[in-house]
């Protein structure tokens, strides 16, 4: 409501029904704001802590996370215009050996950004919509299949980067779904130093079919704490359904600076009848060429989340190293993680 009718509502309860009139105006007029923003809106507030241990070197180390979820379609005459999601989630954590450079060390807090753009779809009936803001970038399993706020993870890490800010195209055509972005390449804050950026983009099958097949690739400098890395990623990635299990898998092969790489993902996962039990199993697979010599790691993964009630989950997981890169140690990593979702 402007400030106008504000004054004018506020006058008329002492003065004329002229004022009178006005005032109902207003009301109607805020009535009809109230209406507009609550309209195909959802909102949370996502609370959640979780506690990571080695259990090799004993070192234990947490994390504790306060987020709001906006979720809002705006619509016209005409259909929907454009769906805006903000995900401000407010970061703490506590005794992390190795943060995230945006991080100061590993006893701080900062504000993570997962997911905050418009996607503007009222263009040529979803077949080709802009999105502009912070979202994850276009590539491999998990353009489909979301994993913000939980435990379960695919191959972000293999690329250094998850989400980032910029612009893509995507849409929807009979039997394809596409997204291609340009994206700053420095992740959770806009940073202006050395230059990053990213070229990425996935094609695939659409997500309501029983069998889902992509291609993705990922080009661009990668910053982080010690400046930036030349990342360069081909993948192919497929989902399939049979029952109550689910089968994931994605390949991708390219190069980080002058070095060969190549990442495999494997899991199997299942999920009882009402879906509030889901159990999974990971092999994941990481290779790298070093002077004409090949290095290999290989970890396994077993997590499971199981759903209290719709605003209560508990997960955990163990993370296991079979073998690792040359000069490296191995790890066994225990997770356990509560959230709430209100």
């Amino acid at each position: 409501m402007s400030y106008q009718w504000l004054v004018l509502s506020l006058v008329c309860v002492f003065n004329t029904e002229l004022y009178a009139d006005a005032a109902d105006i207003s009301n109607l007029e805020s009535k009809q704001n109230t209406r507009f923003w609550n309209k195909n809106l959802r909102s949370a507030i996502d609370i959640s802590t979780r506690r990571n241990e080695d259990l090799k070197s004993s070192h234990w180390s947490s994390q504790h996370v306060l987020g709001f979820d906006i979720h809002k379609v705006f619509t016209g005459p005409h259909g929907d215009i454009g769906t805006l999601v903000l995900q401000p989630y407010f970061v703490r954590i506590n005794n992390v050996e190795m943060p995230p450079f945006y991080f100061d060390d590993g006893d701080d807090w900062e504000l993570n950004w997962r997911i905050a753009n418009f996607n503007y779809t009222q263009l040529a009936n979803r077949k080709l919509n802009i999105r502009i803001g912070h979202f994850e970038i276009p590539f491999g399993l998990e353009q489909n299949i979301p994993t913000n706020g939980t435990l379960r993870e695919y191959t972000y890490y293999d690329r250094g980067i998850k989400e980032d800010w910029g612009v893509s195209l995507n849409g929807i055509l009979p039997n394809m779904e596409y997204e291609l972005a340009v994206t700053r390449g420095s992740g959770n804050y806009y940073k202006d130093r050395d230059n990053p950026y990213v070229l990425s983009g996935r094609v695939g099958s659409p997500v309501h079919e029983n069998i889902i097949y992509g291609i993705s690739y990922f080009y661009g400098d990668v910053l982080g704490e010690d400046g930036t890395t030349k990342r360069k990623r081909l993948a192919i990635d497929m989902a399939t359904y049979v029952n109550s299990f689910e089968f994931l898998f994605e390949l991708s092969g390219g190069e980080d600076e002058d070095d060969e790489v190549f990442h495999s993902l494997g899991e199997i996962s299942w999920r009882n009848l009402n879906e509030s039990l889901h159990i999974y199993t990971q092999l994941i697979s990481d290779g790298r060429k070093i002077n004409s010599s090949w290095q290999d790691s290989v970890t396994t993964r077993l997590g499971f989340q199981w759903i209290l009630n719709p605003q209560v989950y508990i997960s955990a997981a163990w993370h296991k190293d079979m073998d690792v890169f040359e000069n490296e140690q191995k790890t066994s990593e225990a997770i356990i993680q509560l959230r709430v979702r209100i």
